[in-house]
């Protein structure tokens, strides 16, 4: 069997759709997985071991280059199509690929249901996890019984020369980025500096810039390929991240875990299953981020540590 993955973005949304991905390779091994991916997030695919062929997608790059994309999926034929982003690009995606069974969200925009059986939840409003609304895509191959808690793995996952950089084996991990201003804590440097000062632990911090701040820790910033972030969380005694691809990650991983919430709810975009121990969700009352206390997130971190 042969199935095509179309979820080209955000990092976030990919872990999602890799943690029931990995399920269904896991009960069907035989089957082989292609994924059509943004150009710059294939190496977090890559490291997973889950799928045979990337299919590069360079958003923006014009029609030309969209056309030769869709040309070369089409010298595959797939058993199933899983439009699993539910956008219209995605589903022309879908529409173009050769494939006798052509399935996509229920909650798809802009006219992207026209263009294959829709599957799952309707209503984008109807308050779901992320993750649950993926879900109804493992009945299409005729899974129903599953591991719930969703586990991912990253056997190629590069490692991260944690003594060479100056790491301990005990540290907490922060990450500090999100790809909306909105939902950025902005008390990151004040929490870095207490858990220095009140626990006693070594802190370092990732993301895709350094941070502007001076003190005593690592600092990652810029530093990580996608295929050596798992491996970097795995080491970690606890992860603090907004809501962001990190997050997910950690989650997927089963690691500690504090997410940081304001505009989005940590029930509809959270660490998953909403039972899981490891995890240990703030959700803003007023929905604004900086009503979020350090002291808040240290209760949390001195919790997880117990």
């Amino acid at each position: 069997m042969k199935i095509l993955i179309i979820k080209p973005s955000s990092l976030g949304d990919i872990i999602h759709a890799m943690r029931v991905i990995a399920q269904l390779k896991h009960l069907k091994s035989e089957v082989e997985i292609h994924w059509v991916i943004k150009i710059g997030l294939e190496g977090i695919i890559e490291a997973s071991d889950l799928v045979k062929k990337v299919y590069p997608f360079k958003r923006g790059a014009g029609l030309f280059e969209f056309v030769r994309l869709i040309r070369e999926i089409r010298q595959e034929k797939f058993d199933f199509i899983f439009d699993m982003q539910g956008l219209l690009r995605s589903a022309i995606i879908t529409f173009g690929a050769k494939g006798s069974y052509k399935v996509g969200r229920a909650d798809g925009r802009e006219g992207s249901v026209f263009f294959y059986k829709s599957i799952g939840e309707k209503s984008g409003k109807k308050k779901i996890h992320a993750i649950e609304r993926l879900l109804p895509f493992l009945k299409e191959v005729g899974i129903e019984n599953y591991n719930r808690s969703l586990p991912l793995t990253f056997p190629s996952s590069k490692e991260v020369d944690l003594e060479n950089l100056g790491i301990n084996k005990n540290f907490i991990l922060l990450f500090p980025e999100s790809r909306r201003k909105e939902k950025q804590w902005p008390y990151f440097l004040n929490l870095l500096d207490e858990i220095r000062d009140r626990l006693k632990i070594q802190v370092v911090v990732a993301g895709n810039e350094k941070l502007n701040h001076s003190g005593d820790f690592i600092d990652l910033g810029g530093q990580l390929s996608l295929k050596k972030l798992p491996s970097l969380i795995l080491a970690a005694s606890i992860v603090v991240a907004n809501d962001s691809a990190p997050l997910h990650l950690a989650s997927a991983l089963n690691k500690k875990l504090v997410g940081l919430f304001g505009p989005t709810s940590s029930s509809n975009y959270g660490p998953f299953p909403l039972s899981q121990s490891s995890s240990f969700p703030l959700q803003s009352k007023t929905n604004e981020m900086m009503d979020i206390s350090v002291e808040d997130v240290l209760f949390a971190i001195r919790k997880l540590l117990q």
